[in-house]
């Protein structure tokens, strides 16, 4: 009876310490995908800020807001003339 005793605690420890390394290795991988989830919102983040950009350019473009006059072909003479 006391072998028993002896024989299931120490396949309770064994179990334990199996759960421990585990839990110690999905702690690990839960904080390398926390970096990398958070390094992506900074790319996110970034990104969104050239968009902003780009579209702000665009709207400036089509509103002849460039600093460049717009091209009228009845206005501008050929250099042979």
């Amino acid at each position: 009876m006391d072998e028993q005793l002896r024989q299931l605690e120490s396949t309770f420890s064994a179990r334990i310490e199996d759960l421990q390394v585990k839990i110690a290795f999905q702690d690990d991988f839960i904080e390398s995908l926390n970096q990398m989830v958070a390094s992506q919102q900074q790319t996110i983040l970034d990104l969104q800020k050239q968009m902003q950009l780009l579209y702000q350019r665009v709207e400036s473009y089509q509103n002849g807001e460039s600093g460049v006059a717009p091209f009228d072909p009845l206005q501008e003479i050929p250099p042979h003339y």
